[in-house]
């Protein structure tokens, strides 16, 4: 326990800090207060701590000491008992709500859970050890810790469910090696990634996987949880290694374009998102957008390209081959850029299926 407790805007204070008060008002140690109250100095420092109640004796002991009568002393305890009820329950209705905005089917779906039926007593319970959370109430909080990659504005719903995603990511992924990323290891290795996009998923992902292991980075796939605003995220663990977690489902172009855009962030030791500073937080996703972009296109190449204004298919391909990347990049970046709709060229735009479950991957 503690002096105080809080939730939100319910905040309660433990009648030993009353106690507290006395003690330093009369300019005394605990141990001497103790003794003038007739009781050993174990149970006031338990009762300043908040880790004991005020009993009946204990009351009128502080009533005789004090002057303050023994029903204020009591009234005291039995208010902050009450409050501290009102609180948890207010956690506990709060805990039900976000685990029904989360899709429990998607635990069975990929393992994580056995696939079977579940009170929602049973959901809260599973979720919190998968999620090592004591309460799901902690999943509102927006996670600073974390560069994201987003695809909205984040709701109640899209962050809970992102703070999902990336928990899982984080068991998958914080004890996967000792290595501590080093930023000249990843510049040695980003030629050969580059190449990698014109390969088969089944084919680079797992070189891909390997190499990022290499540079102290941990790639995580994910099947996307419904609701998570995110396609990537990065986290920098105490030992020094990087989580980079990358959602499933997506097309060739938005793969490698969400896998540069994290690679930017980690490249460009960003580890930390204010959302609430939304100048800054746009400037970082700019920076981040800006790494993925040139990785592939180089800034000259592609103002020449822009400046040519043809951008039809034949064109598009040629374009792509000249730099030995795929059409579909080219498309993203145009789309991106507003230089043509969104629904053009979108036929050059394969999927990738590169996350089978939680005990597999390709």
């Amino acid at each position: 326990m503690s002096k105080e407790t809080m939730y939100k805007d319910l905040i309660v204070f433990h009648p030993g800090s009353y106690v507290e008060d006395i003690v330093d008002d009369l300019n005394i140690t605990q141990a001497e207060f103790a003794e003038r109250l007739g009781t050993s100095s174990k149970t006031i420092s338990k009762i300043i701590n908040g880790e004991e109640n005020i009993s009946n004796d204990i009351a009128n002991r502080l009533a005789k000491l004090t002057g303050i009568s023994v029903k204020t002393w009591i009234n005291l305890q039995t208010n902050y008992d009450l409050k501290v009820i009102e609180i948890e329950n207010k956690k506990n209705d709060d805990e039900k709500k976000v685990c029904q905005s989360i899709d429990f089917s998607y635990f069975k779906k990929n393992n994580f859970v056995p696939d079977k039926s579940y009170t929602i007593k049973e959901k809260i319970d599973e979720l919190r050890k998968l999620l090592n959370v004591s309460n799901l109430s902690n999943l509102n909080k927006f996670n600073s810790a974390v560069s994201y990659r987003d695809t909205r504005e984040f709701s109640d719903s899209s962050i809970i469910n992102s703070n999902v995603m990336l928990e899982l990511a984080m068991n998958e992924a914080r004890n996967v090696t000792d290595n501590k990323y080093k930023r000249s290891k990843l510049d040695a290795v980003l030629p050969t990634i580059r190449k990698m996009s014109l390969e088969p998923a089944d084919v680079f992902y797992p070189k891909l996987t390997d190499i990022l292991l290499n540079c102290g980075i941990v790639l995580v796939g994910l099947p996307k949880l419904k609701s998570a605003s995110l396609n990537g995220a990065t986290r920098k663990f105490k030992n020094g290694s990087v989580l980079l977690l990358i959602t499933d489902g997506k097309t060739t172009d938005t793969f490698w374009l969400s896998l540069m855009h994290e690679l930017g962030h980690i490249y460009n030791d960003d580890f930390y998102t204010n959302y609430e500073d939304s100048e800054q937080y746009s400037a970082n996703e700019s920076k981040a957008n800006k790494f993925a972009s040139e990785f592939f296109i180089p800034s000259g190449l592609y103002t020449e390209f822009i400046e040519r204004g043809n951008f039809s298919e034949k064109s598009v391909i040629n374009f792509s081959n000249e730099l030995g990347i795929l059409p579909s990049i080219v498309v993203e970046i145009l789309q991106n850029d507003r230089h043509i709709e969104h629904k053009r060229l979108n036929t050059l735009k394969n999927n990738y299926n590169y996350v089978i479950n939680k005990e597999e991957a390709l």
